[in-house]
């Protein structure tokens, strides 16, 4: 094959013909992303991501969600058994927004959320080799909150999302080392393993509140049943429906 130069094109008779090159297929240069060849550099990436969180990390307790397909009720989405594993204290570089406000159209919403860095290795001695942080897991941030005033404790956060591949943050030389963690302020609902709630946080309801770990008095005096305030504002008495909301056939 050959490639034509321009002369042919403007009516000379006798162009100058070259040869056309062939394909460029060898690489004599060292190619830092060759996985085959930067092992060793992929090994003091690891070691860097390791001394970054033994260094800047915080301990905290990590609460492994028991969730189970096989346990689960499919029609309502839950698993009304599930319970959480006993907290194991865990290392994390952690990267905190706190009251974080979002926009939605219920108006707007202040609400915690982080990003978190977890060694693979780490994690992997900590609960087993092959093991995986997942959406569901909660853990609480001990060591940031144990000098709280006001009997306050650490906060604690579910797990919403888990990425071991952000080549923009955690994936140089295109090795992988940690888990990116992301996580949101949980909210507490009575689930079974959640050992030591958030202290100084109660919640209220129409008829009681709800103590927290350590049971302690709250200063809210007893709430009016919503119930009991509707049979005096709506008067029902001539009709056979026993609930003030209605009947639902």
């Amino acid at each position: 094959m050959a490639i034509l130069t321009q002369d042919f094109y403007t009516g000379n008779p006798t162009p100058v013909i070259y040869p056309l090159q062939q394909p460029y297929t060898g690489n004599p240069c060292f190619r830092i992303t060759d996985k085959d060849n930067n092992q060793s550099e992929r090994n003091l990436m690891s070691n860097y991501w390791a001394e970054q969180i033994s260094i800047y990390g915080q301990n905290c307790n990590y609460y492994v969600n028991n969730f189970s397909l096989l346990s689960a009720d499919n029609t309502y989405g839950e698993q009304p058994t599930q319970v959480f594993s006993p907290p194991v204290p865990v290392l994390m570089l952690i990267n905190l927004n706190e009251n974080a406000v979002m926009l939605s159209k219920f108006g707007l919403v202040s609400d915690d959320e982080l990003t978190a860095y977890i060694h693979i290795s780490a994690f992997w001695a900590t609960f087993g080799n092959g093991s995986e942080p997942k959406s569901g897991d909660v853990f609480q941030m001990t060591e940031y909150g144990n000098d709280r005033v006001g009997g306050r404790s650490g906060n604690f956060y579910e797990i919403t999302q888990r990425l071991d591949q952000d080549a923009s943050q955690i994936n140089a030389l295109m090795g992988h080392y940690i888990w990116l963690i992301k996580a949101k302020r949980f909210e507490y609902s009575f689930e079974p393993g959640l050992s030591g709630a958030e202290t100084a946080n109660a919640q209220v309801f129409e008829d009681t509140i709800s103590p927290t770990a350590s049971a302690a008095d709250r200063p809210y005096p007893p709430l009016p049943i919503a119930d009991t305030v509707a049979r005096g504002i709506f008067d029902y008495s001539k009709t056979d429906y026993s609930n003030v909301y209605g009947g639902y056939g």
